[in-house]
Formats: structure tokens, sequence, C-alpha cells
């Protein structure tokens, strides 16, 4: 199949169908128990056994077809480094506490003199952790090269 396609097509499905793969085995996680138990949050499967045994085997049927679609598409196995998708998000999250320092959530509407003394040095602290973090898995990342 793959002698039918150009490199752009080609390209086009290894990465819809990489990330359909993806997808899939995130959802098979949550379906095997995954929970994540956060300070704010906690995240859960909630499914009838019934459900939960249809969605596994319609997991299942779709990653053969996938693996076989791979194969036909001579699609090679993609080696990822995570790292550099964690530096992102602690980049985002470093833009986005500091967008949450009381002189920006005046756009929220008036603002309690106090609370800048409060908040600022916390959100100020915690975006300066984010950015060390992105610059450490930076430095893996850097580091593989």
């Amino acid at each position: 199949m793959k002698d039918k396609l150009n490199p752009s097509q080609w390209n086009s499905l290894r990465l819809t169908v990489s990330m359909f793969e993806k997808n899939l085995r995130a959802a098979q996680a949550w379906l095997d128990g995954m929970e994540e138990n956060g300070t704010f949050y906690q995240r859960k499967l909630h499914l009838s056994a019934k459900r939960r045994q249809q969605a596994s085997h319609n997991i299942a049927e779709a990653l053969q077809i996938v693996t076989e679609l791979g194969q036909s598409l001579e699609l090679p196995l993609e080696n990822e480094n995570v790292a550099s998708e964690i530096r992102s998000q602690m980049v985002i999250s470093w833009t986005n506490l500091l967008d949450n320092r009381s002189v920006k959530l005046k756009r929220y509407g008036r603002v309690h003199p106090e609370l800048s003394s409060e908040l600022d040095p916390i959100i100020l602290q915690l975006a300066e952790m984010a950015l060390n973090l992105s610059a450490i898995f930076d430095e893996l990342e850097q580091e593989k090269k």
C-alpha cells in the first residue's frame, strides 16, 4: 500500500494512525483502572462492567487493525522522548501562572489591595519552578543528542 501514497500522504497517515494508537492505549489504561489523584482533582473512569468489556474488545480489535495497517504502510517504530512534551507543558504552566498574578486578575474585577502581597510571591515562586523544570527537561533533551 505504501507505493500508492506520495510522501505527504504517507506522513499524514503515519501521524494519524500513531495518534489513534496512543489514544486507544490511553483509553485502555483508563479501562484497566488507571486513576489520577491530585491535590485539587481526581480522575477516574466511571463505566459499567458491560461497557468496559465492550470498550476493551473494540480497542483490542482497533489495535489489531492499526498494527496491520502500520505493517502495510511500512510505518517505522518512532522512539519518542517525552522530555520535550513535559518541557512545553512547564512553559505553558509558567505563562498561565504569570497570567494569574494579582495585577492580571483585574480583568475579572476589582482586586483586594492585600492580595498582591499574599498571592504574587507564591505565584512567582511556582512560575519560577515551572520555568526551572522546563530547563531541566530541556537539558535532558540536549543530553540525548
